[in-house]
């Protein structure tokens, strides 16, 4: 990055509205957005309670992809099922 360059930071619908200037067709959300924050895929900083996140991170996110989420396995009363039989 370079030293002068300024961070374009954007909240999740101003972040949606550079992408549709760049691509009228895009299928990038505002919920899609805010899902990548919550996933932690996008670093944040946060002024009060809004949002401040970097386009560049976001377009360079889209440009290279994110692995798909992995399932955890869920848990009742802090007991996590384990799916493998017991030896008899």
């Amino acid at each position: 990055m370079e030293q002068n360059m300024i961070p374009r930071m954007r909240t999740a619908p101003k972040i949606v509205a550079e992408i549709k200037a760049l691509d009228p067709e895009t299928e990038v959300t505002e919920y899609y957005v805010r899902q990548l924050v919550k996933a932690g895929a996008v670093p944040v900083v946060w002024a009060g309670n809004k949002a401040l996140i970097n386009l560049n991170d976001v377009l360079d996110l889209l440009r290279v992809g994110a692995a798909p989420p992995q399932a955890e396995s869920p848990t009742v009363g802090g007991i996590r099922r384990i799916d493998a039989k017991r030896p008899r």
